[in-house]
Order: structure tokens, then C-alpha cells, then sequence
């Protein structure tokens, strides 16, 4: 996801500059709410639970029996 570049503000008020500034946040918003395919170079997933009691499903829990297998509830 790019982040939109946000207008800089004219000295005095204009309707067409707070309309596309309006529109580039709302456009900003729709992309980070929406879901997508997460990419980086580092995880760090510390303080998981390790049990799978009380989670929803699609939660991650660490199963530390396992050699600290990441597990996914069902």
C-alpha cells in the first residue's frame, strides 16, 4: 500500500483544495481498512498465548510442547 502525499494548504480557503484533500484521505482509509497481502522482512510475534482456549478462530497460539510450533485455531 502506498501512502497518498497530502496537499499542502492554500493561504486562503478553498472548497476544491478541502474536497481533494477529503478524497485522498478517504482513498487512505478504504486501502487500510481493506485486507491484502502483508510483506516485510521481520516478525516478531512475542507474548502469544500457548493454548488455543478462549481464542476465535484464525487466531495464532504458540505451542511451546511443540518446540514452539505457531499454531492457527480452526
Amino acid at each position: 500500500m502506498t501512502t497518498p502525499v497530502l496537499p499542502f494548504a492554500p493561504t486562503e480557503y478553498s472548497r476544491e483544495y478541502f474536497n481533494e484533500y477529503n478524497r485522498i484521505l478517504t482513498l487512505y482509509f478504504r486501502q487500510v481498512q481493506s485486507g491484502g497481502a502483508l510483506r516485510g522482512t521481520v516478525l516478531n510475534l512475542s507474548g502469544l498465548p500457548t493454548s488455543a482456549t478462549g481464542l476465535r478462530s484464525g487466531d495464532v497460539w504458540v505451542d511451546s510442547a511443540a518446540s514452539h510450533v505457531l499454531k492457527l485455531v480452526p
